[in-house]
């Protein structure tokens, strides 16, 4: 098996931390006019900014990792779905965190994102699974 470099991963990677540090200045914005520096608000815009961050912090690092095992199993054949997957995430990250940035937060954004989230995780899981557990008995 050839091993090619993860660009598409890599791609994601880049996109996804300019995302996470928009959302860090973000909540930093908001702890500086609202307080407290560290800890809980009270705020509501506050809480959602933090949550916006952490969310996106809580998700994008095991799906970059995952995602970059993929393209490395996958190969040039696969290199479709890793983009199909990655763009798919990207979508359900920004529509998550455009839905946490609403007032009501029950809405269709966020209840998008975190499925299409899903939607990528258990997908990524399972080809990775499949993949990696013939290696895994052949060696």
């Amino acid at each position: 098996m050839t091993l090619n470099p993860p660009i598409v991963s890599a791609l994601t990677a880049g996109i996804l931390i300019l995302l996470q540090t928009a959302f860090m200045f973000a909540a930093a914005n908001q702890r500086r006019q609202h307080g407290p520096a560290v800890g809980e608000a009270t705020d509501p815009n506050m809480i959602r900014a933090v949550r916006r961050h952490g969310n996106l912090a809580e998700n994008a690092g095991i799906f970059i990792a995952s995602i970059a095992l993929l393209e490395l199993l996958s190969g040039p054949s696969g290199r479709l779905w890793i983009e199909i997957l990655c763009g798919a995430f990207v979508v359900a990250r920004l529509a998550h965190g455009f839905g946490l940035s609403q007032q009501n937060t029950t809405n269709a954004f966020r209840i998008g994102g975190v499925i299409l989230t899903a939607f990528v995780g258990v997908t990524t899981g399972v080809r990775l699974i499949w993949l990696a557990a013939p290696l895994v008995l052949h060696h």
